[in-house]
C-alpha cells in the first residue's frame, strides 16, 4: 500500500493509513498502549511498562483489570506534550474530519461486538446494557466499494493491524461506548512515512473519498445535525446511513452536491438551528480563504448592480461571477471556496434559510 493519506488508483479511495504493529503486553492496558503507540509516532521514545507505570503513579490505572476509564484517556498523551480532545456522540463523518487532518484517533468500543458472536453480544446488550470495554486506533477509512464501506482498526487487544471491519459492525460495537473519541489536535510529524504527501500548508488533503475537502466540510457540518439513529420505528432508520449514501453519490458524481438536500431521507432529521451553527465556522473559514480584492468585494458589486435588497439569489449571482473570474486567472483555490459558499446556499434554498441573518450578517 502506497504511504499516501488518501490513495486513489483507478476510482479506489482509501482514507488514512493502519498503525503500527503493537499488542498490549496486560490485559487492560489497551487506552495505555493506543496512547503508547501514537507518542511514538510523535516522537516520544516512551514503553508500554513506562506509560503503565506514570499512569499508575498519576491515577489513572491501578492494575485491578478495570483499565483506564474514558475520561482519562488522552491525559498521557498531554503530558507526553501532544495535545489532544474528547468527543461524545462523535459519528463516522467526526473520524473521517480527523484523519484527512492527520490527527490520530483513539476509540471506545464493546470489543465482544468487534470480535466476538453478534448474537451473544446481542443478549448481552439486552440483559447488561450496552458494554464498552476496549479502546483501539483507528486507522482509515475504505471506500472503495460504497456498498461495503471498511474501517480499519489498529487493535493493542490482539495485535491486529490494517484489520478492516464492515461499518455496520464497527458502528455497533463504537455505539456502545457513546460513540467515544479522542483525536490529537496535530497532525503526526512528517518524518512519518505515511505522511510524505501531506500538505502541512494547508493542514488537510485535498479530498477526503473522492469528495472536494471543502464539500467534505459541509457533510461533517450537516452530519452534526442529524441522529445516528431512529429508533421510533418498527425497523431503526439510520439518518446517518443515508448521509453517507449522498456521500458516496457525490463522491462518485452520481448526483450534483446540491441534490443531495431533496433525495435523500436524512433530510427529515436535519436540525436547522444545530447544522446553521455548525456551517458558520465554515463559512467565515471559507470568506478567509477567498483573495477577494477591494475592486471585486460584495459591496463593490451590490452598489454596481444597484441592489436595494440583498438576497440569496443576488449572492448566488455574485458568487458564480466570483468563480468564473478566479478560474480565469487561476486562483483555483478561491473558486473551489466560492463553491462551497454556494453549496451553503443550496442548504439556505431548501430550508428556507436567510443567507444574510444566519451566515452574512453576523
Amino acid at each position: 500500500m502506497a504511504n499516501r493519506l488518501i490513495i486513489d488508483m483507478d476510482g479506489n479511495s482509501v482514507i488514512g493509513i493502519p498503525g503500527d504493529e503493537f499488542q498490549q503486553t496486560y490485559t487492560d492496558t489497551c487506552a495505555i498502549k493506543s496512547q503508547q503507540i501514537i507518542l511514538n509516532e510523535f516522537g516520544v521514545p516512551v514503553t508500554e511498562d513506562q506509560c503503565v507505570q506514570y499512569s499508575y503513579e498519576h491515577g489513572w490505572y491501578d492494575g485491578s483489570g478495570n483499565g483506564t476509564s474514558f475520561e482519562d484517556v488522552g491525559k498521557l498523551l498531554t503530558d507526553g506534550g501532544v495535545p489532544n480532545h474528547q468527543q461524545v456522540n462523535a459519528d463516522i463523518f467526526d473520524i473521517m474530519n480527523e484523519l484527512s487532518q492527520g490527527h490520530k484517533i483513539i476509540i471506545g468500543v464493546d470489543s465482544g461486538e468487534l470480535w466476538g458472536n453478534s448474537f451473544i453480544e446481542w443478549l448481552r446488550d439486552f440483559f447488561l446494557g450496552e458494554t464498552p470495554d476496549h479502546a483501539v486506533i483507528v486507522s482509515g477509512i475504505d471506500t472503495t466499494d460504497p456498498n461495503n464501506i471498511m474501517v480499519y482498526v489498529t487493535d493493542p487487544g490482539n495485535g491486529d493491524h490494517n484489520k478492516a471491519y464492515p461499518i455496520d459492525q464497527f458502528m455497533d460495537a463504537w455505539k456502545d461506548a457513546q460513540c467515544f473519541m479522542v483525536a490529537t489536535d496535530d497532525p503526526i510529524p512528517s518524518s512519518s512515512p505515511e505522511m510524505v504527501n501531506f500538505d502541512y500548508e494547508t493542514g488537510h488533503i485535498a479530498d477526503v473519498a473522492g469528495v472536494d475537502y471543502t464539500d467534505f466540510q459541509l457533510f461533517n457540518d450537516l452530519s452534526d445535525s442529524i441522529p445516528i439513529y431512529d429508533l421510533s420505528h418498527e425497523t431503526p432508520v439510520s439518518p446517518m446511513a443515508s448521509l453517507v449514501n449522498a456521500y458516496m453519490d457525490v463522491s462518485n458524481k452520481n448526483v450534483p452536491f446540491e441534490q443531495i438536500f431533496t433525495d435523500y431521507d436524512f433530510n427529515s432529521y436535519i436540525d436547522t438551528d444545530v447544522a446553521n451553527h455548525a456551517m458558520i465556522d465554515t463559512y467565515y473559514n471559507s470568506i478567509e480563504q477567498i483573495n477577494f480584492n477591494p475592486e471585486m468585494s460584495w459591496d463593490t458589486y451590490a452598489d454596481l448592480h444597484s441592489y436595494e435588497v440583498l438576497t440569496n439569489d443576488s449572492y448566488t449571482e455574485f458568487l458564480h461571477d466570483s468563480i468564473d473570474y478566479f478560474n480565469a486567472i487561476g486562483d483555483y483555490n478561491s473558486a473551489l471556496y466560492c463553491e462551497q459558499q454556494l453549496h451553503i446556499l443550496d442548504y439556505c434554498q431548501n430550508y428556507d434559510v436567510n443567507f444574510y441573518n444566519t451566515f452574512y450578517d453576523l
